[in-house]
């Protein structure tokens, strides 16, 4: 190898192959280049991950390795002193390649990337089990479009006048650059909250165009336009899509706002969003929201601080739920909602219920109030199968928790001395979804009985240190 290695520049792809490969797991690519390490453009993805982790010696020694992928994809020169290979190549060794010197041709490389990892963007969240999922998309929809796409809820009942007065808003205020999507988001159990894993029913789809008189408009439902309803079957795939992103923009939103609150300030890097215990925000993100946060970190953070600034006003920039109008699904931070009475831990934005455990309590020994996660450990005292479980969140500081249990029994009856007991599924899904600071409200009749769980819980590649053995828990179990 050279002591320094000067690379020219040329101009960044804008491929959506690349793109889309970018998004995988990190421990894959690592795995990828141990296997194949003749790949340059896998090198040249790995050396881009370690950079985003600020492990620049890393990710140099991957650029250099990249050669020609580097010079083509980059606009920037970059050197190698020989202090920083000396370095590098100690962090290196041991570690045996096969070397190929030929010069993998263009083509070949990006469907190498394309049929390694090609992936929709909504396809996460990441699991253990797979490190892709594919979302099919038609083929006149790209999946830069779907991340643009605007997708409403029907606040109030549906009618034509309805429909009418919430398609204005979207054409005239809401302005729709890609998609538009309308629909009505389904109730739970005849109440007013909106079961987020119900697929909404689509009531019409708006495609812009550049000439805002050309936008399309296509009525899916019969009943709001007394029409003839077009063909759903695209305007389904993009909100398909458009859903399985979601999940993980909350998260990612919430847990910003949560640091906001707690620090005054937005995180200059992502991994303050993932530090160990006892500033463990998440556990981990998903590549969907490293990538995002990376690429639009200023945006979020002006677009979370208008909605504060709103907030704080008292002002909306669409209905409450119940008049009519557009709602933004997912548009606020997570709270914890608890019912005694029906026995139900619910993680709610807005009047959407995105999750809804059945929990066990201690009647009237669990309190009443409103609470904030103050704290996130995972295996309490050391333990993953002990009397509170492999995860728990402690309440304001208090004895009380959000925690798991060993007697799997207890869960719908009141058994506790207090604290919040979840199956060992439900809690761990619950620790990757909710940041720390989420608000928790404990009281009675607030809640469907209706459980919203996903076949597939969210979950998150663990990061973060978040385990505290120099505590011993006695929270009220």
């Amino acid at each position: 190898m050279r002591k320094e290695r000067g690379l020219v520049v040329k101009t960044k792809p804008t491929g959506e192959q690349l793109e889309l490969f970018f998004k995988q797991d990190p421990m894959y690519l690592k795995k990828y280049v141990k296997a194949h390490p003749e790949n340059k453009m896998a090198w040249y993805l790995l050396g881009r991950d370690y950079e985003s982790q600020g492990k620049q010696g890393k990710a140099l020694y991957c650029y250099a390795q990249a050669g020609e992928i580097y010079e083509a994809y980059e606009n920037q020169k970059i050197s190698l002193p020989t202090e920083e290979l000396e370095s590098i190549e100690r962090w290196h060794a041991g570690r045996k390649r096969a070397r190929t010197r030929g010069v993998l041709r263009w083509a070949v490389l990006l469907l190498l990337a394309a049929a390694s990892v090609l992936i929709a963007p909504g396809s996460w969240p990441w699991t253990p089990e797979e490190t892709s999922r594919e979302l099919p998309l038609p083929p006149d929809v790209s999946s830069a479009q779907v991340r643009e796409t605007k997708v409403y809820y029907l606040s109030g009942g549906k009618s034509k006048a309805s429909v009418g007065a919430a398609l204005q808003q979207m054409l005239l205020q809401e302005r729709v650059s890609s998609f538009g999507l309308l629909a009505r988001g389904l109730p739970l159990g005849g109440t007013s909250w909106i079961g987020w894993l119900k697929k909404p029913q689509l009531i019409l789809s708006v495609e812009a165009k550049q000439d805002a008189s050309q936008q399309q408009i296509y009525y899916h439902d019969a009943q709001s336009c007394e029409c003839e309803p077009s063909d759903s079957a695209k305007a389904e795939a993009i909100v398909d899509a458009w859903m399985s992103t979601q999940e993980q923009e909350l998260v990612l939103k919430s847990a910003l706002a949560a640091y906001m609150e707690r620090n005054g300030r937005m995180p200059q890097q992502s991994s303050e969003l993932t530090a160990a215990y006892p500033n463990n925000m998440l556990p981990g993100l998903t590549p969907y929201m490293q990538e995002r946060f990376e690429r639009q970190k200023d945006a979020l953070g002006a677009e979370l601080a208008a909605a504060k600034q709103a907030s704080a006003a008292g002002a909306k920039a669409l209905p409450e739920a119940g008049t009519d109008g557009l709602t933004k699904p997912l548009g606020e931070p997570m709270r914890i909602i608890v019912d005694k009475t029906a026995h139900r831990l619910a993680v709610a934005s807005g009047n959407i219920i995105v999750r809804s455990y059945a929990v066990g309590l201690g009647g009237s020994r669990t309190p009443e109030g409103t609470f904030a996660i103050s704290e996130k450990v995972r295996n309490p005292n050391g333990k993953s199968d002990g009397e509170f479980g492999s995860r728990g969140m402690t309440l304001s500081d208090t004895n009380y928790a959000i925690h798991g249990t060993n007697k799997p029994s207890s869960i719908g009856k009141d058994q506790s001395l207090g604290c919040i007991r979840m199956r060992k599924e439900d809690i761990e899904e619950l620790f990757d979804l909710v940041p720390l600071g989420t608000p928790v409200t404990i009281g009675k009749g607030m809640l469907p009985l209706e459980e919203v769980r996903s076949g597939k819980p969210y979950q998150v590649p663990a990061v973060s240190d978040d385990t505290n053995p120099g505590k011993v828990y006695r929270w009220l179990d």
